[in-house]
């Protein structure tokens, strides 16, 4: 990186990496799938960690793309509302596709593994590999 976008790089990741640790240190303790009661004083304090991350990682992403030249390469994440799917431009359709399909190569052995497990099959049915999207196909929906 040019020097003088380096500084606003590396302040922008230290902040992300101090919300991040605040909403760790908040949500230290709860468990995914379990039902357990959540405490009314954590949810505010993971809510403010997670805005500040949010505003950390845009800085981020502005000053990548002021760097590079591109002024919308990396889209913004907007604040929490009733627009913010619609206003950041993303499917979650896709996305939910794009992690179920990982997840299946995963589970097949990975890449190679599964190339050789599409090339003992006979239907042939899988696109490449694993039958995942190329990533460019999904980062610039």
């Amino acid at each position: 990186m040019p020097p003088e976008y380096a500084d606003d790089i590396r302040d922008s990741q230290f902040a992300f990496e101090r919300a991040m640790s605040k909403l760790t240190k908040a949500t230290s303790g709860i468990r995914r799938g379990l039902s357990v009661e959540i405490d009314k004083d954590v949810v505010p304090s993971a809510k403010a960690a997670w805005e500040e991350g949010r505003v950390a990682l845009n800085s981020f992403f502005v000053t990548l793309n002021t760097a590079t030249g591109l002024d919308n390469e990396l889209a913004v994440i907007p604040p929490a509302g009733p627009n913010q799917l619609q206003e950041y431009g993303r499917s979650i359709r896709r996305y939910n596709e794009f992690m179920k399909k990982t997840k299946l190569c995963q589970n097949r052995g990975g890449p190679t593994l599964s190339q050789a497990w599409g090339q003992l099959m006979v239907s042939g049915y899988l696109q490449d590999s694993c039958g995942v999207e190329p990533l460019e196909g999904y980062f610039f929906q």
